[in-house]
């Protein structure tokens, strides 16, 4: 059997399905994400499958690679569905998500994990930093709308944003439960977690993703039409811009190797390239309206 015409027909019938499914659920409690992965759970694993089974344990390469992907492309579309623009005060809800519960989130399930489960103290910590965040993809049935439709009420918005940035700020967590693993009983590996791990690849993923933001919502939505970036397709424009901003930020080691790096810490990058874009939508329709 030639499997890559089997592999295009199912990939085809995939994405019919994926077309109609959200029709189908909208009264039932699943969701798209959770029906895609049922569906690839049937089609890697059933050993009825016209397919060559592909056991990702073996292939920790492209299984991270593929996953990362998803998250970064997932990140950069929740992004750019917030139409509110970024600011202490209309952002309070997102921030106390991400500074207060975010945070106690983490040390309750590394306070259960170790005192309940028996964990040691780094895989406790671990595991609260791996379970605490949202998923932005998962949650997508509880997100605000499509840009400028005005589905954004306050409980969608902090739902929306909150999940799209709460990855980043768990990967210092993921880093110091590896630096405590790697050493031992000690303390040493506080400071260098502290400046590099911390200041340094936060500050680089916010900044490179902000620059990034700003340079490409210029050349999409300040330059005159007949050059604008969208008018050649903004989905692609879109992916271009997520790929580019992650290039960037890996190039200048603002989360250092992938082989290194937690793929929360990838979020950052994403989220603030999104935000950055965003404002420059909102401040463009403010702009025409007047």
């Amino acid at each position: 059997m030639n499997h890559y015409v089997v592999t295009l027909f199912i990939f085809g019938a995939v994405v019919l399905l994926t077309t109609w499914l959200p029709l189908f659920l909208k009264r039932m409690p699943l969701s798209l994400p959770i029906c895609c992965i049922a569906i690839g759970i049937v089609v890697a694993w059933s050993p009825f499958t016209p397919l060559p089974q592909w056991n990702p344990i073996k292939n920790p390469i492209w299984a991270e690679h593929l996953t990362e992907f998803v998250v970064i492309v997932a990140l950069m579309g929740a992004g750019l569905k917030i139409d509110r623009p970024l600011g202490l005060k209309s952002w309070t809800t997102t921030w106390r998500l991400l500074g207060i519960a975010m945070p106690l989130s983490i040390g309750a399930i590394a306070i259960v994990g170790w005192g309940i489960l028996g964990l040691g103290s780094a895989s406790a910590l671990l595991l609260g930093a791996a379970l605490a965040p949202t998923d932005p993809v998962l949650a997508s049935d509880i997100q605000v709308g499509p840009p400028q439709t005005g589905e954004e009420d306050d409980i969608r918005f902090a739902l929306t944003s909150e999940a799209g940035l709460n990855d980043g700020l768990s990967f210092p967590f993921v880093l110091a439960a590896v630096a405590m693993t790697k050493a031992g009983s000690g303390w040493d590996w506080i400071g260098n977690w502290l400046l590099f791990d911390v200041v340094w690849k936060l500050g680089a993923g916010i900044a490179m993703g902000w620059l990034a933001g700003r340079i490409l919502g210029y050349f999409t939505f300040r330059v005159p039409e007949t050059g604008r970036i969208a008018k050649t397709g903004d989905g692609l424009a879109a992916l271009g811009f997520t790929c580019l901003s992650y290039g960037a930020t890996e190039l200048i080691h603002g989360y250092g190797s992938s082989r290194s790096s937690s793929p929360h810490s990838r979020c950052v990058a994403s989220s603030a390239r999104a935000l950055s874009i965003t404002s420059f939508t909102t401040s463009e329709n403010r702009s025409s309206s007047c």
